[in-house]
């Protein structure tokens, strides 16, 4: 007794598998046509360069060792600066939260004697942070990710590029 060639299962395998890639190649296509990526905007590439100028500030803070202590509470913030180079008039500090835009805030904090910040900002919840410690005039930046509270945090300049 012959076997038809149709009722054969590995027949219907032969012909299955290249059939399901074409039809997942016409599905992916059809996917890719109706929902493709926006073109990059017409400057894009000064995306790039602030990228560039960030990192830069970031190596410079490497390169001048800088560590900051940042304390809050009671309606107070300090930042305790070490740094091999001058003391500048003011620290620029944001403070990202992880899931609750509402909670960021931008606090300028003025010298109030030789590597030491203050002023008043409001108490700050416990959470995912993302603490950033930047000098005025852009000459160097240190930031660092916090899970929990802001009381007090640490932060030391890292290479951007490196391990550190």
């Amino acid at each position: 007794m012959t076997m038809s060639p149709r009722a054969n299962p590995v027949f219907w395998l032969m012909w299955a598998l290249p059939g399901a890639a074409v039809l997942a190649g016409f599905a992916t296509l059809a996917i890719a046509l109706h929902g493709a990526d926006r073109p990059l905007p017409e400057a894009y590439h000064w995306e790039g360069e602030r990228l560039d100028a960030d990192f830069a500030r970031q190596r410079a803070a490497v390169s001048l060792g800088v560590r900051v202590v940042f304390e809050s509470g009671g309606g107070r913030c300090v930042a305790h600066l070490a740094a091999s180079s001058g003391d500048p008039a003011a620290l620029d500090v944001l403070l990202t939260h992880g899931s609750d835009a509402g909670l960021d805030r931008a606090i300028k904090l003025p010298r109030v004697a030789p590597g030491e910040y203050a002023g008043d900002c409001a108490p700050a919840e416990a959470g995912k942070w993302r603490v950033s410690v930047d000098e005025p005039s852009g000459a160097w930046s240190v930031r660092d990710n916090v899970d929990g509270g802001l009381a007090r945090v640490e932060l030391r300049a890292r290479d951007p590029g490196g391990a550190a």
